[in-house]
């Protein structure tokens, strides 16, 4: 990060690996409450699918602010907001 400014090239990489993380998340809790539901072990399950579908709602948000960030405009003169 530059002092008193933003990389904007560092916080597009942030965000993309928060992403990807997300839905790596929501994959193993789908993948780990079906095999809750095949052991019949019911509240586990429930509580695996939700965990996923929070992870699939956070990789949804940081989307959104990864589209923030690419169309942002600023006009506030003490912070520089850089590419690389």
């Amino acid at each position: 990060m530059c002092q008193a400014g933003l990389n904007a090239t560092d916080f597009k990489v942030a965000i993309y690996q928060l992403i990807e993380h997300s839905k790596l998340l929501n994959t193993n809790a789908e993948q780990w409450a079906r095999l809750a539901d095949v052991a019949h072990v019911d509240g586990l399950s429930s509580k695996l699918k939700d965990a996923g579908a929070k992870a699939a709602e956070a990789a949804a948000l940081l989307e959104a602010a990864m589209e923030d960030l690419r169309h942002h405009q600023h006009d506030h003169d003490h912070v520089h907001i850089t590419e690389i």
